[in-house]
């Protein structure tokens, strides 16, 4: 059964919200404009640099500054759901509705959301990149995280293509893709503070507490055998 993060969450807590204005004879405002911010990361950012002295001097390759969290939260999370919530079946008192793109505009709103969501991994794998809670994603796993990345962009690739094909049917089979590469990656990458389940994460500098490591033990001692194995 795949375990379902916090992106995931709040997209459905979103998805909820647009079942109350389902009777509309339009589809609903975006949820992604209507959803409450989130908090950044706590941890201090990067300084600023001075102003070079002149044009042969001063930085002059990519440099991180945001944490994943903040990126996530302020571009990847808005643009998924700018995806996700163009095709929707949504069912209410009065029936099944069934929203997809009508207008221009609507296509060109999912294709800006489309093109967001393809250029946001690229942010989130460049070199020194910081997690909130655990840092940086350990060499060893830079291979394997940028595999995870680059799924959700060629995902998200595809959502473009139908979207500029105005192809409602295969917009929502990009969006369950997207889903799953986005799952797969919190499963493995997103560390949660007092989530027993981080045994199973890379850590990074990350030090499990006590109230993890039990939980954690508590979990597998009560799990059926074959899933000990």
């Amino acid at each position: 059964m795949r375990t379902f993060h916090w992106f995931v969450l709040i997209v459905l807590s979103l998805f909820v919200g647009g079942v109350v204005t389902a009777g509309q004879t339009t589809p609903p405002a975006s949820p992604a404009l209507s959803a409450p911010p989130v908090a950044p990361c706590e941890l201090p950012g990067a300084p600023p640099m001075k102003p070079p002295a002149n044009e042969n001097s001063g930085p002059s390759t990519m440099s991180p500054k945001s944490y994943i969290k903040d990126i996530m939260n302020s571009m990847m999370m808005p643009a998924a759901a700018g995806v996700w919530n163009a095709v929707a079946t949504v069912t209410d008192a009065s029936g099944v509705h069934e929203y997809r793109p009508q207008t221009d505009d609507d296509w060109n709103a999912v294709i800006a959301s489309a093109t967001m969501l393809i250029e946001t991994p690229n942010l989130v794998m460049m070199q020194g990149r910081q997690r909130c809670v655990g840092g940086a994603i350990p060499a060893a796993y830079h291979t394997d995280f940028n595999r995870k990345a680059r799924e959700l962009q060629e995902a998200a690739n595809i959502a473009l293509i139908a979207a500029k094909r105005h192809d409602a049917d295969a917009l929502g089979e990009a969006g369950e893709r997207i889903d799953v590469a986005c799952d797969e990656c919190h499963e493995k990458y997103q560390i949660l503070e007092g989530d027993p389940e981080n045994i199973h994460k890379v850590l990074g500098t990350y030090k499990m507490t006590a109230a993890e490591k039990a939980g954690a033990a508590a979990a597998k001692a009560q799990a059926p055998a074959a899933l000990k194995q």
